[in-house]
């Protein structure tokens, strides 16, 4: 959405609802899910799908704003006060669509690949060998193995809730299968190679972005709420307290 930022003549007022506004709706739900963000950028987990080609958890800057509070999510950006956040917004959100690109480009590479089936093949063999109650057979899900060791790699998966069918098939072969994508030489990489070395690199990318809007947008609720005398959150007083009491 191209929307230019207005030029105000005067600044609103203390206490404004719009400003509050501009806090509550947008401000606070952005800080929290880039900070998620962040974190599982850290440890490499784009949560990205094969289903959908998207990360579930990373996502465009105004999916992160409730639908019925996108008209402040609008006006916040219209308005001078907040000049900037319309460019860094977006470049955050091609960050995000160059991160899925790139995984969408791994994915179908390792799917296509022989080695990457043969490997799973093999692994497979070797765990229903000692499939026990405590290593159940995935003989049932064989067909969808790997794409979902596929998906694994992707988001750089370590250990699998225990509740997991594929528990500990996972637990005793990701290495081999984490090997095939991630060792050889350098100067002459495999084509699946090339795409899970361009994960790290794009996952770097949108983490430093999401890094520095997330700086960007606690500075400036900070402001916000010092300028305007407003609480960083909400205050829901009780049904026996009055407006003006203080609270304990």
């Amino acid at each position: 959405m191209g929307v230019m930022a207005s030029n105000l003549t005067t600044l609103p007022p203390p206490h404004s609802k719009r400003i509050e506004a501009w806090i509550y709706t947008v401000l606070n739900p952005l800080i929290e899910s880039l900070r998620r963000e962040v974190f599982l950028l850290e440890k490499g987990n784009l949560t990205w799908r094969s289903y959908s080609r998207k990360c579930e958890y990373l996502q465009p800057i105004s999916e992160y704003i409730d639908f019925e509070h996108h008209p402040n999510y609008e006006d916040f950006l219209t308005d001078s006060l907040n000049v900037g956040f319309e460019e860094r917004f977006s470049s955050h959100d091609q960050a995000v669509v160059h991160v899925e690109n790139v995984a969408g480009r791994f994915f179908d590479t390792i799917m296509n690949e022989p080695k990457f089936r043969d490997l799973i093949k093999r692994s497979l063999e070797e765990y229903e060998a000692a499939a026990t109650v405590e290593h159940p057979s995935l003989i049932s899900m064989q067909q969808e193995l790997p794409k979902a060791i596929a998906e694994n790699l992707v988001n750089r998966a370590d250990a699998l809730p225990a509740h997991y069918a594929m528990h500990k098939f996972w637990q005793g072969h990701k290495d081999s299968l984490h090997a095939m994508v991630s060792d050889g030489d350098p100067l002459h990489p495999t084509r699946e190679q090339t795409w899970f070395r361009a994960i790290d690199k794009t996952t770097a990318d949108l983490k430093a972005c999401s890094d520095e809007l997330l700086k960007k947008l606690l500075d400036h609720r900070s402001h916000l709420c010092r300028t305007f005398d407003i609480p960083f959150a909400p205050i829901h007083l009780t049904k026996s307290q009055s407006p003006n009491e203080p609270i304990a």
